[in-house]
């Protein structure tokens, strides 16, 4: 994940520019070009849950990466927009979503979707940070280099799940016993999951407010410098790298309905505050507003991302997996067409219609992860404890202090004659937990 979006950091922040210069289209056939491409994803986005299904999302993601390395690669030959590309991203979701759930259950998978969540951050800040060095250094050409750069990482992220093997353990595709279902027809009749699947377009909508609408909200409505996006930009990428994890952490006890609708909450709060800004006093404090939307914004987006995969994952059945997180990473892919046409016509005709549209939204969507915390499976809701497939710690029976799976007994020792008077205690021969030894005079004396 890190290899893969290391290089598509190069290409994502300047999309439109990189384009037009590697190919020398003019800048209304890039943006036709764009939503051409975005349409045709949509295809590829159910054909990859059905590819999934049926080979295992292994070899459906080097595929995409390999699609896309193919279609960089051939940036500087062609004088036209390249599908290819728009193909391969969107049948990437549902594979990588399919792959990381496989890697991991319960609990842990929360976790995993956070990893891979900071991984992808660091990868596109660091691919932008070079983006923006090569074509100081280098000038024009560099557009050209970009591509060749972007094309090797992706070969280089295939390279790295070619090494690293299925999980056939958790993948029912790679072990041929998969049960007989009907398609996208179960996938269709799971009204729980469709309704899911409704809540999460809002969220997906309010996730493309930075790239898509705050530029044009803050250069061209408020007239902040464009120097400023920079700031929010980077601001948005650290947060997100150093929050992940944390944020997940904070989450681990609550139900994931519960935290989306949480999340969802923030989101419109985020919307209330850009709004806001309008309103205050030009320079610096609109500035200074601005800021302070984005943080609330990032927040926002850390309460919503782990939660959202983890939750669509284990709802899934096995066998149609990759089915369901196709539909699922449809939303993203509607989003890629409706924000930038729906956003730039809300704000020419009214700017706070954008963020009271935006809120309604994701308070409706809020509502909806309420009420679905009592539909959806219990085990979906409430991530239960891990199942792992690491070896079992190393038994340490001739340590006293520690139990029969070598966690240390709660307290300290004070004398070894403590020491000696548990060794002799039966619990402790039984290899049993310190607490079992009942509140006799062993732990009474024991503790600190």
């Amino acid at each position: 994940m890190l290899v893969d979006a290391l290089g598509s950091g190069l290409y994502l922040p300047l999309t439109l520019v990189f384009i037009h210069e590697v190919t020398g289209l003019s800048a209304t056939s890039v943006g036709l070009g764009v939503t051409v491409a975005a349409t045709a994803g949509l295809a590829a986005n159910p054909l990859a849950g059905i590819l999934v299904d049926r080979f295992g999302s292994r070899p459906v993601l080097i595929s995409t990466y390999l699609l896309r390395a193919l279609g960089f690669a051939l940036y500087p030959l062609i004088g036209s927009f390249p599908a290819l590309i728009a193909v391969g991203d969107r049948a990437y979701h549902p594979a990588t979503a399919t792959y990381t759930a496989a890697m991991a259950s319960g609990a842990d998978r929360d976790r995993l979707y956070a990893y891979v969540a900071m991984a992808r951050n660091i990868g596109f800040g660091l691919g932008g940070l070079l983006s923006t060095a090569a074509l100081s250094v280098i000038g024009d050409r560099g557009f050209g280099v970009l591509a060749a750069v972007n094309a090797v990482s992706f070969v280089g992220a295939a390279g790295c799940l070619a090494l690293a093997g299925p999980r056939p353990h958790n993948d029912p595709q790679h072990t041929g016993t998969a049960p007989q279902h009907d398609g996208y027809r179960t996938v269709l009749s799971d009204r729980p999951f469709l309704s899911l699947v409704g809540a999460e377009q809002a969220f997906t909508l309010v996730h493309s407010v930075l790239p898509v609408a705050l530029p044009v909200y803050a250069v061209v409505v408020l007239g902040a410098p464009p120097a400023v996006l920079g700031v929010l930009y980077t601001l948005n990428t650290a947060l997100l790298v150093v929050g992940q994890l944390p944020v997940r952490r904070l989450q681990a006890g609550s139900r994931r309905t519960h935290a989306l609708a949480l999340g969802g909450a923030v989101f419109a709060a985020s919307c209330g505050a850009y709004a806001a800004v309008a309103y205050l006093p030009e320079g610096g404090w609109q500035l200074t507003g601005l800021v302070a939307a984005t943080l609330v914004h990032t927040a926002g987006e850390l309460m919503h991302t782990t939660p959202s995969s983890a939750l669509a994952t284990a709802i899934a059945p096995p066998a149609v997996r990759g089915r369901y997180l196709a539909v699922y990473q449809l939303t993203w892919a509607v989003s890629a067409i409706l924000a930038p046409a729906g956003f730039s016509a809300l704000l020419e005709a009214a700017a706070p219609l954008l963020w009271i549209s935006l809120a309604l939204l994701l308070l409706i969507a809020c509502a909806m992860m309420l009420r679905l915390s009592g539909r959806l499976p219990a085990a979906a809701v409430f991530p239960q404890p891990a199942t792992t497939t690491a070896l079992p710690p190393k038994r340490r029976t001739n340590d006293p202090t520690r139990d029969a799976t070598g966690r240390r007994y709660p307290g300290r020792w004070r004398h070894r004659d403590d020491t000696r008077a548990l060794r002799a205690h039966p619990a402790a021969t039984a290899g049993v937990g310190y607490a079992a030894a009942g509140r006799g005079s062993v732990r009474r004396s024991s503790r600190v």
